[in-house]
């Protein structure tokens, strides 16, 4: 999809692996803040076996996860395209959650926690340069970059943590890509268990 003819609210259908069935994204478009990774992935908390026909449903439906940052628009064309379902506008759309960051000394430490110096990025590529604890900071996605394939695994792993099913028997942890996202994964609470009043928003 090009981008002069992208609307932001934009949603697109995908298959989620280990053939759970279809999820949905809503794209939101801030690239005039971040040309290069100013878009905002945010995966609705509806996993259906078979393809909707009416979108207009996703509108009461939370999200899975927290807004994820995107370099790039999805692929609509060949192997693994995403389908684009129509648009669906929300009062919050033009809301920027805050990402959290850290200068991590490995980007491999699996427990976040451990890690004491943490700042909160706002409007997508400010920092506060105020530092904050783990606990300010925790509830909230990192500033890292993701990818269409990361959207898919992480909505199968939101799955799979959701239901209480082995993620590490089930997923190749030993592939880069698929470590790093479980990773982000497990050092954020399940987003229905985030207050309302917090959620996107650093405490610090």
């Amino acid at each position: 999809m090009a981008k002069n003819d992208f609307l932001s609210g934009s949603v697109f259908e995908f298959k989620v692996p280990k053939d759970l069935g279809f999820a949905y994204c809503k794209i939101l478009d801030f690239r005039y803040i971040r040309e290069f990774d100013g878009l905002l992935a945010k995966v609705f908390d509806y996993i259906v076996k078979e393809p909707l026909s009416d979108i207009r449903i996703l509108a009461s439906n939370d999200w899975l996860f927290g807004a994820r940052r995107l370099a790039c628009l999805p692929n609509t064309r060949g192997k693994g395209a995403w389908k684009f379902k129509g648009v669906v506008v929300s009062e919050d759309d033009n809301i920027i959650p805050d990402f959290k960051y850290s200068n991590k000394l490995s980007p491999l430490i699996e427990d976040e926690s451990v890690i004491n110096e943490w700042y909160a990025i706002k409007n997508i590529r400010e920092s506060n340069n105020i530092p904050c604890t783990y606990m300010q900071v925790r509830h909230l996605e990192d500033t890292s970059v993701g990818s269409q394939y990361g959207i898919e695994i992480r909505t199968a792993m939101e799955f799979y943590r959701q239901q209480g099913l082995n993620i590490k028997e089930n997923f190749d942890l030993n592939d880069t890509a698929n470590y790093n996202i479980y990773r982000a994964m497990v050092n954020v609470p399940i987003y229905n268990t985030i207050s309302k009043k917090i959620r996107g928003m650093a405490l610090c």
